[in-house]
This record gives structure tokens, C-alpha cells and sequence, in this order.
């Protein structure tokens, strides 16, 4: 899971270990140095039994991983062998890339299957979320817009359920709906960037 945040809001190692607190949640952090508060770049977050739940690369703006990573999701979403959908998304997701100050990357580890790793990764992937504005993108699904919403269709495999989708409008703004995961003709609607009927 990546989250590209258009504001680069400092969040220190200090920052995390306060989130878990305030929500009771026994864990280790192990990081890079910081030689001030925010500048790490990559740490990974444990159980507190030292069992591993998740890595968490950041990259800042000005840097050439940064530049990189920009690049080539850039790349990914005009030149993927299966075309992603709907063009109205990448379009405003090409655009959306030249504001973004900084990604952080949420890589899985083996303690994330357990209740307890779930309940700390998700404390922190939504504490970053509500620091920074931006948007995500998970392998499997594609990315949402700044409010949550599914904007592209890149799902994998069968799928069911419902999620919160978007579209644009000709006006330029979101159209939020429920998107049923399950329905082909809905999924195909919003591949073509419409709500479905």
C-alpha cells in the first residue's frame, strides 16, 4: 500500500509511538537515525513479542528516489499492459503526481495476518492518513481519490462486496456511489468512468 501525501507534514518516530499509545497498542519501532524530527526513512513496525507486522519507506520531495517513484507511477498508469480504467482517473492522477511532497510505502510482513498486527498497522496507516492530505493506491484494487473513494478498477481475481467508488463529472468533481464489487455491468460502467445505471 502506498500513500502519496500533497503536504509533507513532519512525522517523527515520536509522533508514532504516541499514536500507539493513545490507543494501548504494545509495540517496538525500529528506524534509521533522525537527526531531526521526521527525517527518517525507513523504520518497521513489531509486535511487541519482536514479531514483524510492517515496513514503512518514506520518500521526500527533492530526492531521486522520490523523483523515481513519481516516474514510474506515472509510467504505470499510462503504459500497463492491461490499460487501467477509467481515463478520466489517470488523467487527474497524472496531474495529481506533480503535487505530491511525499510517499510513504507500507510493505506487509508476517505479523500483519495476526488480529493484534492488524489493529497496529491500521492505527498508524490511519493515523498518517489523517496528518496528510493525499491519496492511495493498493496492489490489487488501484487507487482512491483524497476522500477514500475507488477511482481506478484494477482488481484482481473475484471480487465481492461493496466499496465506495468516484467518478468525475463534467464538472471536474467526484460523483460518489456504492460500487457492488460482484456486478460486471457495474464495474464496467465505472471502467468507463460512469455511475452505473
Amino acid at each position: 500500500m502506498k500513500f502519496f501525501g500533497v503536504t509533507d507534514k513532519a512525522i517523527s518516530i515520536d509522533d508514532i509511538a504516541d499514536w500507539l499509545q493513545e490507543n494501548m497498542i504494545d509495540a517496538e519501532i525500529e528506524s534509521d537515525q533522525e537527526s531531526e524530527p521526521g527525517d527518517w526513512q525507513e523504520l518497521t513496525l513489531l509486535l511487541d513479542s519482536g514479531e514483524p507486522v510492517v515496513d514503512v519507506v518514506k520518500l521526500s520531495c527533492a530526492t531521486s528516489e522520490f523523483d523515481e517513484a513519481i516516474e514510474e507511477t506515472v509510467r504505470m498508469l499510462l503504459d500497463s499492459p492491461v490499460p487501467i480504467n477509467p481515463a478520466s482517473a489517470v488523467r487527474w492522477l497524472c496531474q495529481y503526481m506533480k503535487r505530491v511532497k511525499v510517499i510513504y510505502n507500507f510493505r506487509p510482513l508476517i505479523g500483519l495476518d495476526s488480529e493484534a498486527g492488524w489493529v497496529l498497522f491500521d492505527t498508524v496507516w490511519k493515523s498518517v492518513r489523517k496528518e496528510l492530505k493525499g491519496i492511495v493506491f493498493c496492489e490489487g484494487e488501484g487507487f482512491t481519490n483524497e476522500e477514500g473513494a475507488q477511482i481506478t478498477c484494477q482488481f484482481t481475481g473475484t471480487m465481492s462486496g461493496q466499496v465506495n467508488a468516484a467518478v468525475l463529472g463534467e464538472d471536474g468533481q467526484w460523483q460518489e456511489f456504492s460500487l457492488d464489487l460482484s456486478d460486471n455491468q457495474a464495474l464496467e460502467y465505472f471502467q468507463r468512468g460512469q455511475k452505473p445505471a
